[in-house]
Formats: structure tokens, sequence, C-alpha cells
């Protein structure tokens, strides 16, 4: 070999070998695959909506979103016109969604994203209103009287979402902000201790059928 040939042969070998370097000591950022998140808008209505989520795929593109629902506290009057400081509601239920990002980024989970999938609700709610009820007097005959009462709601809704929304992380954090909305469509079912269903009056009311604007504003963190 001739000595020009070997001294370009080292030449080049260095910049290989600091490339390689350089690129060793470059940190590599965290693949978070995981997230948990807690939705802020439910709180209105006193529920608790806490969301797991997981990556999959080879791009990272896909999740699954799991979202157990709680609902415990008093009816507010954001959320329905029956209420009158007493009115309380409990409550329960489940979401599903598949969520697809719309592109290949750096920090998965994070970008513009799709979702949808069904959701299960159970409400019971507690209020006082007036109504024909049998009364045992002293003479131990019964009469029907007409005053107010303590009253029961039990409500079962189903149905289903499609969203658009976005995440981002915090500068050098895994905690992340989540904000979506869409369109869905549910299907109430009510008893009641009086005639009718009392909690329809309003989109964001517990007892609401039909069409409906679904929005969150998530906090969650990531790993």
């Amino acid at each position: 070999m001739r000595p020009g040939m070997f001294t370009r042969w080292l030449t080049g070998w260095g910049v290989v070998c600091s490339s390689l370097t350089a690129a060793a000591q470059t940190p590599v950022p965290p693949v978070r695959t995981y997230s948990v998140k807690v939705d802020l808008v439910p709180l209105m209505a006193s529920g608790y909506h806490v969301s797991a989520e997981k990556l999959w795929g080879p791009a990272y593109r896909h999740a699954l979103v799991l979202t157990p629902q709680f609902y415990r506290g008093k009816v507010q009057n954001i959320t329905s016109d029956v209420t009158d400081g007493r009115n309380v509601v409990r409550g329960y239920g489940l979401a599903v969604q598949h969520r697809i990002y719309l592109s290949e980024r750096t920090t998965p989970q994070e970008g513009f994203y799709v979702g949808y999938g069904p959701h299960y609700q159970h409400f019971e709610l507690e209020f006082r209103a007036s109504s024909w009820q049998p009364e045992v007097a002293d003479n131990s005959l019964t009469y029907y009287e007409y005053r107010a009462r303590n009253q029961k709601e039990t409500i079962n809704r189903y149905g289903a979402t499609a969203v658009l929304g976005g995440q981002l992380f915090l500068p050098d954090l895994p905690i992340f902000l989540d904000v979506y909305m869409g369109f869905g469509l549910r299907k109430a079912h009510a008893r009641a201790t009086l005639p009718g269903s009392h909690y329809n009056r309003g989109m964001s009311d517990y007892g609401t059928s039909g069409y409906y604007l679904p929005v969150g504003f998530r906090v969650g963190v990531a790993w």
C-alpha cells in the first residue's frame, strides 16, 4: 500500500470512529409506551375519569385507551336542571378507545390523533320532588297523600364516540397535556320512582340520549 493511500485510509477510519463515538454519546430519548391521565372536564359533573394508555405497533402509532369512570357527589347546575343543593349522584362506567397517532414523532404519544370506541355508564340519582304515595294513618287506614319526598332514578347509558385530539409533552418532563373534541351518539334507559326521566334536560345531563359533542382536557404522566 502506498503511503498516501494508507494516510487517507487512516483519516477515513478516524472520521468513522469519531462519528460512532458522537452517536454513542448522544442521549436517546426514552420510548414511553404507557401513560395514565386524568380528565378535568367530568369533575363538573362529580365524575372522575382516569385513563390508561398502551402503545403498540412498530412505529408506536396505535394505542389502546381504557377509561374507568366513577361518579359520586352533588348534582351541579351546569350538568342538570334538577338540583336544589341536596341532589346526589353515584355511578360508574367504562370507555374503550382505539387511538391512532397521525404522524411519526421522535417522542411517542405526542402529536395529533384520532380515536373511536364504545362506552357504558350507570347512574343512581337521588332528589326531592312531590308525588302521590300511599300513607298509613293513625287509624291504620291507607290514604294517598301528595307531598315532597325523596325520589330515586337509575339510568343505564351506552354509546360510542369518535374524537380528534392532540397530546403535547412539557419540556424535559414525562408530563403531558391531552385535549380532544369530537362527535358521539348515546342511548339512555331510565327507571324512577316518579313517571318519566328527570335527568334528560340537556346535552350534559346524565340521562340524555342522542347526538352530543364530547370534549376533554387531560393531564397525564407517561413512562
